[in-house]
């Protein structure tokens, strides 16, 4: 075993920023202290953007095609850039034991190289997991389609995926908020949920989840939940459950049908058995069927500064949408049950409708509410 332990590499986490987004992400996360074992790769078609960054793994792409001078907003373009650059990104995540691609949707390079990067990881066989973010409602209808259509292409090669809208997400500010602050709450957000993933992976736990748990429970590929929840005190850990599982990010996807779950739970403080099987029992209420795979870890972090702290990591969740029924009031008002908005009415104008993330459905079962009111 001390032979296994000398030779066994250190577990390397790879970070990948794609296009001004995903940048602006690896940004703050080069800022946050993280682990040795992760590195942080910024990737764009922007060489101005790129030297921005803090991080020191800069990867310009596509850099025949475009001279440095970004995608012009044309996924098409930012997919060329991956492919011309095959070569150099391979060679950034090769080593890697788990990738984690973070960007944002709606515009050239994020959209369009982030699936072919996926790809990558999935030829390499590495674990991988991508957080993108939704453009604003404002930004253009075909903003919004050029993000629908990059998660479609993103579906096959990646394992888990989870999507940010930042309109539902900033609903939760208040309305006169800066821009920037805006924006920076919204990576705030992105850089917890990687900070503790990162954590959970490199620090060795009380009860331990590995990289093998942690790629078994990626086996079951799909729509993910990725969540963190934290409390002061061991009375309120309930609390620090709901903020995970209702995090702004995974508040839209349904975890009751996920067949995978991990479970972290790192604590300033020994937490009694009761309250440790109280959280397990909650995550299995949750679930629909009881053969749902359940890994659960805890890690005793004395120096966190919140007493204690929930990472929910869920994953192969159903693309089935239920179906309702037209719930519209005989007197002509209108109702906020969103099911009053059928599901048909959206599939008219959305083929693939099904394969949307959840999060795209309610934002569009929204709009169409909100004509409704007017």
């Amino acid at each position: 075993m001390d032979a296994l332990m000398q030779t066994r590499p250190e577990l390397l986490i790879t970070v990948i920023g794609v296009g001004g987004c995903g940048c602006n992400t690896v940004n703050m996360l080069s800022n946050a202290n993280l682990s040795n074992s992760v590195n942080l790769v910024a990737v764009n078609t922007d060489i101005a953007a790129l030297n921005h960054c803090n991080t020191e793994n800069k990867i310009l792409i596509g850099e025949k095609l475009t001279n440095g001078y970004g995608a012009g907003a044309d996924p098409e373009i930012g997919l060329k850039a991956a492919q011309e650059s095959e070569d150099t990104l391979k060679a950034a995540i090769e080593a890697s034991d788990v990738v984690i691609i973070t960007a944002g949707f709606g515009g050239g390079t994020g959209t369009g190289a982030t699936p072919f990067i996926a790809s990558l990881t999935r030829e390499l066989n590495i674990p991988s997991i991508a957080v993108v973010t939704l453009p604003f409602e404002s930004e253009s209808k075909m903003r919004m389609n050029y993000a629908i259509e990059g998660i479609l292409q993103l579906k096959d090669p990646i394992q888990a995926y989870i999507t940010l809208s930042n309109d539902l997400l900033l609903q939760s500010l208040d309305a006169t908020v800066g821009l920037f602050s805006a924006f920076t709450h919204s990576n705030e957000i992105l850089r917890n949920l990687i900070a503790s993933l990162a954590s959970m992976l490199t620090q060795n736990g009380v009860i331990n989840v590995d990289i093998n748990d942690f790629s078994r429970i990626l086996s079951f590929e799909g729509e993910s939940i990725l969540g963190v929840g934290k409390s002061q005190n061991e009375e309120d850990i309930h609390l620090a459950l709901e903020q995970a599982i209702n995090n702004p990010i995974v508040q839209l996807v349904d975890i009751s049908s996920a067949q995978g779950v991990i479970v972290q739970i790192c604590c300033k403080n020994e937490i009694t058995i009761t309250t440790y099987n109280a959280v397990l029992d909650k995550i299995n209420h949750q679930l629909k069927t009881n053969m749902g795979l359940v890994i659960a870890g805890v890690t005793h972090c004395p120096d966190m500064a919140d007493e204690i702290e929930i990472l929910i990591i869920a994953s192969g969740i159903s693309d089935e949408f239920n179906k309702s029924k037209c719930k519209t009031k005989t007197t002509g008002d209108y109702t906020d049950d969103l099911d009053f908005v059928t599901d048909e009415v959206i599939e008219s104008t959305e083929p693939d409708y099904l394969d949307v993330p959840a999060i795209i459905r309610l934002q569009e079962k929204i709009n169409i509410l909100n004509e409704y009111r007017k």
